[in-house]
């Protein structure tokens, strides 16, 4: 047969239901079982009993047809008639034994090895099978004997074969027969068993490794956009910082620049160093974008230092703020991610300031503790103190309360907190608690 004929019956196979694919293994085994009894029947004249193979084949092919779908009936159907029906068309014939041939055996085998597979319970099983097969080799016999010693051949003809010795009773049952008979039959019910429950492992671990690709998806996901987020961030803190501080000393110089053209000269230089400044600021957070993974990206990301806090300083001294601030002796990059994300706060918080306040003067407050970081920032703006609840309210819209918010997040990402509260200035008091990582 070509490859790509026996691919498509295989394919074919695969896609019909297990149901029509046991009455089809029904439909050939009957026709090949038919022709080989036929064939033998013709060609070998030692193959006088041919009516047992008869009754095993039709009880097998009903086996195979119909006992994966209704699985205890046919168990129980099979065992309890195939002992009787076998036994009744073997005393018709000239035999010596119990069981002529042990491919007799096949019924039993067959609906034990399904029904233990189809999920029946192994000693239901086993007490079927094993005493189907008692019944045909052991319980008959004996019981025809008996019957045959007790009443004479003469009065039951039709129990003549069986042997009126006990001798002769125990050659005609032949118990080394039968231990080999029952042997196999529970075999094949503990194998069906064995097959149920590694297919049931199978669908189990289909199962599990479906829901392990679904979690894979959720945490690539989860982690697209938590890397989103932070970028996000860091594009809000450059851009809302620079160039706010841009946006109002430009201002500031257009309405002195007919009284002062000095300082509108001086307001240019110094547009144009905090431009360039930002654009540095937002090449390297859009890197971060080209990276091939997340870890490179954590590792690419701009980590700002001390430096930048004083940076921002002086950005709000040059539109007019005048700010001090109180910082921790620490020289070159912070390299704790507490430290960083203290930076970022006191950028967002200076920012609001600088934007929404309206303050001429702001304080900035860090201090660092063995247990964590305590940053404060306050200010005497002109809008007066926050209102109740304004961290509990805040909320984006129409590109509006980015601040708060990321402040927000950035401190609970630490495991920190972060309030909202008046100010001794007059204004508002921005105050983070960043708790050190256990280590």
């Amino acid at each position: 047969m070509p490859t790509a004929t026996l691919s498509n019956v295989l394919s074919y196979w695969r896609r019909i239901s297990p149901g029509r694919q046991d009455v089809l293994l029904a439909i050939a085994l009957a026709v090949a079982w038919g022709i080989g009894l036929a064939v033998l029947s013709r060609y070998y004249s030692l193959l006088v009993e041919w009516q047992a193979y008869l009754v095993a084949g039709v009880f097998l092919v009903m086996s195979v047809a119909l006992v994966r779908r209704y699985p205890r009936t046919l168990l129980a159907a099979v065992c309890v008639l195939y002992p009787f029906a076998y036994t009744f068309v073997i005393n018709q014939q000239d035999t010596s034994t119990a069981l002529h041939s042990e491919i007799h055996l096949a019924p039993l085998l067959v609906v034990g090895y399904q029904a233990a597979a189809g999920g029946v319970r192994v000693p239901t099983c086993l007490f079927f099978t094993l005493g189907s097969l008692a019944t045909l080799m052991v319980f008959l016999p004996t019981a025809g004997a008996l019957a045959l010693s007790v009443l004479g051949p003469r009065t039951m003809p039709a129990l003549a074969l069986y042997p009126e010795t006990m001798a002769g009773l125990i050659r005609y049952i032949d118990l080394s027969l039968f231990v080999a008979a029952a042997a196999l039959v529970g075999g094949m019910v503990l194998l069906g068993a064995s097959s149920r429950r590694r297919r049931s492992s199978l669908i189990l671990l289909e199962q599990r490794n479906a829901e392990l690709v679904r979690l894979r998806v959720v945490a690539a996901e989860r982690a697209a956009a938590a890397e989103r987020t932070r970028i996000a961030r860091d594009l809000h803190d450059v851009v809302s910082h620079h160039m706010s501080a841009v946006v109002i000393r430009a201002q500031a110089a257009d309405r002195v620049a007919e009284q002062r053209p000095e300082e509108l000269r001086e307001a240019v230089r110094w547009i144009a160093a905090s431009g360039k400044e930002a654009l540095t600021a937002m090449r390297e957070t859009v890197r971060v974008l080209n990276t091939a993974s997340s870890a490179d990206a954590a590792d690419t990301a701009p980590v700002p230092d001390l430096a930048d806090v004083v940076r921002m300083g002086d950005r709000l001294k040059a539109v007019g703020i005048d700010v001090t601030m109180d910082l921790p002796p620490r020289p070159g990059e912070l390299t704790s991610a507490t430290q960083v994300t203290a930076v970022r706060i006191i950028q967002e918080a200076l920012t609001n300031v600088m934007v929404h306040s309206r303050a001429t003067s702001a304080r900035v407050s860090w201090h660092s503790e063995p247990d964590g970081e305590l940053l404060t920032v306050d200010d005497n703006g002109r809008t007066g103190p926050p209102p109740p609840n304004v961290l509990a309210t805040a909320k984006r819209e129409n590109g509006r309360g980015n601040g708060l918010i990321g402040m927000r997040e950035r401190s609970a990402a630490c495991g920190g907190t972060l309030s909202v509260a008046p100010s001794p200035l007059g204004g508002w008091r921005i105050q983070a608690w960043l708790p050190v990582p256990a280590r």
